[in-house]
């Protein structure tokens, strides 16, 4: 007669097995949407510069022309380029901006915010939140315009803001 000795092993129960796994599967979960998040949170930000005023009023020297806004998007946006019907204008010294703060922050001027480029060009920080006005002189002489362009009475004009981030925000006036 043999006998067989049966050794009892004991094994995870399988109750103790589904809480375990579950809780990886949880915390694996939660370790990826955070991964997730941390790339859309970079992603997500843009700006938008919103341009809700632009008229132009005559002077003697030819046309004082006015844009203002808001950039209503996430991130700040810096202003690089103003253009007249497609042709860049110089904005180093002839241009007065305002930028301003829906927030507590105070007023910015052109200067204190500028940065000067290799060529000579400045631009302007536009922070989240924040309101702008940009005022320039657009002359009246023959020839004497952007591109040597000659502007008249009655002509609407495009005036495009271009950021460094290479967004297009147009405008049309019309020169009275």
């Amino acid at each position: 007669m043999s006998t067989t000795i049966l050794h009892k092993r004991r094994a995870v129960s399988p109750v103790i097995a589904t809480v375990i796994l579950i809780a990886v599967a949880v915390a694996l979960g939660i370790a990826v949407a955070f991964w997730a998040s941390g790339l859309t949170s970079s992603f997500s930000k843009y700006e938008k510069l919103g341009v809700s005023t632009q008229y132009a009023t005559s002077s003697s020297s030819g046309w004082l022309i006015y844009l203002g806004g808001q950039n209503t998007g996430s991130s700040d946006a810096t202003v690089n380029q103003i253009q007249i019907n497609g042709v860049p204008y110089p904005i180093s010294g002839n241009v007065k901006t305002q930028v301003t703060s829906t927030t507590s922050y105070p007023a910015i001027s052109w200067n204190s915010t500028s940065q000067t480029s290799a060529s000579g060009q400045t631009s302007l920080s536009v922070p989240s939140g924040s309101t702008f006005s940009i005022i320039f002189v657009l002359p009246n002489a023959a020839g004497a315009g952007p591109g040597g362009k000659t502007f008249t009475s009655g002509q609407t004009i495009q005036v495009t803001i271009i950021t460094a981030a290479g967004n297009n925000y147009p405008a049309s006036i019309v020169l009275p």
